[in-house]
């Protein structure tokens, strides 16, 4: 499949149990997804993202449920085309917009940024942000 958009490694994201990341200090809580995610990196400093869905979360199942891998793209409306979308574009804060797709089966998160890495992980930029506008409950 070619394609005419540059593409990059970004992250894991990991569907896991609340009780495992609800205590954590770190742990960020979207009441838009009613979603809990904590940022960590495993033993090959690959980045993660746990994720643990309430039971009022609107997105998809699969989401909810299957491990999908994150890219970084040069342009993301040409990455979306033609491609089936589970969760559509949207602008969580300034800088980042992203959605998810299936690609063979396998759900794939699409990222477009001008932020650095050290502005996207971590608490700072996503203060009063859609995604997280507050502290979890």
């Amino acid at each position: 499949m070619a394609t005419n958009f540059q593409m990059t490694f970004h992250h894991i994201g990991k569907p896991v149990p609340l009780r495992s990341i609800k205590n954590n200090k770190n742990t960020k809580y979207s009441s838009l997804f009613d979603m809990y995610s904590l940022d960590m990196k495993n033993d090959l400093s690959i980045p993660i993202e746990l994720h643990a869905f309430g039971k009022n979360c609107p997105l998809d199942s699969r989401i909810q449920q299957e491990t999908h891998i994150a890219f970084k793209v040069s342009d993301i409306k040409t990455a979306l085309q033609n491609k089936e979308i589970i969760m559509p574009l949207y602008k969580p804060f300034a800088g980042y917009y992203c959605a998810m797709v299936l690609i063979n089966n396998q759900l794939i998160e699409l990222i477009e940024t001008t932020l650095s890495e050290s502005e996207i992980w971590g608490d700072g930029i996503f203060k009063d942000s859609i995604l997280y506008p507050h502290k979890k409950p």
